[in-house]
């Protein structure tokens, strides 16, 4: 159900067994806010930066690049938006949007209005609290990507970017004992990592022969995801939906 859906976007890798437990007011709140399916193509852009922030998203299927046009003109990508996302939401807190959105794949989302969720978050607290739980986790995910981009080689940064791609498709069930959809180009790779698409090529090549990962159709292999994850140095966080130190009674 897609209010299930934007209560998992809320509150995404909450552990197994507590993404669904919303009451029925929360339900019907979440389900009430979220406007109809849209259906877009590859590469269209469902907001350019610098323009006026009116809607939030939540992508309901596909794949969105989140980028920053920096002063040569070109789109740095910083983040790639998977299934349950909600899209938009640093944008939150300026006069103009951050961030360009851009379809890696046909995707389907549906719009949400700043308002309508600002008065579902102030009305419900337990909401309110993934949410800022949310934004937390995202800001622990961007800086364990800065310090593997001022710190590492590409195979590190690569092996970073997919682990993350891993894990929260597991968490949607979108990870075949290892295989998950990589509908990016090796341009699109390298933008998010900081390599040319030849640096990625060769990259990619030697992590295939070390036997870390076969490449398939618009879909990768994780062979040995326990040395992948070895090879970040990073530690494998336990992010929580509701930690008891938030009381909300």
């Amino acid at each position: 159900m897609d209010e299930q859906a934007i209560g998992r976007a809320v509150a995404p890798g909450a552990p197994k067994g507590r993404q669904d437990d919303l009451n029925d007011g929360e339900r019907a709140a979440l389900a009430a806010i979220l406007g109809p399916i849209q259906h877009l193509p590859r590469e269209h852009v469902l907001k350019r930066d610098g323009a006026e922030p009116t809607h939030l998203f939540l992508l309901v299927d596909g794949w969105v690049a989140s980028s920053i046009t920096v002063a040569s003109g070109r789109q740095q990508t910083v983040k790639i938006h998977l299934p349950r996302d909600l899209l938009g939401a640093p944008s939150l807190c300026v006069t103009r949007t951050a961030e360009c959105l851009t379809a890696i794949t046909p995707i389907m989302v549906r719009p949400i209005s700043r308002g309508d969720l600002m008065g579902v978050l102030a009305r419900f607290p337990r909401i309110a609290a993934a949410q800022f739980l949310t934004a937390q986790r995202e800001r622990v995910v961007l800086m364990e990507a800065l310090a593997l981009m001022g710190q590492t080689d590409g195979s590190v940064r690569i092996a970073g970017m997919l682990i993350d791609l891993y894990d929260r498709l597991a968490a949607l069930g979108l990870a075949d004992l290892g295989t998950i959809p990589l509908p990016m180009t090796q341009g699109q790779i390298g933008d998010l990592v900081g390599l040319s698409p030849v640096h990625v090529s060769r990259k990619l090549g030697a992590m295939e022969r070390a036997g870390l990962i076969r490449r398939g159709v618009r879909a990768i292999s994780l062979l040995d995801i326990r040395r992948l994850r070895s090879m970040t140095g990073l530690p494998q966080h336990a992010f929580v939906r509701e930690p008891e130190w938030i009381n909300l009674a």
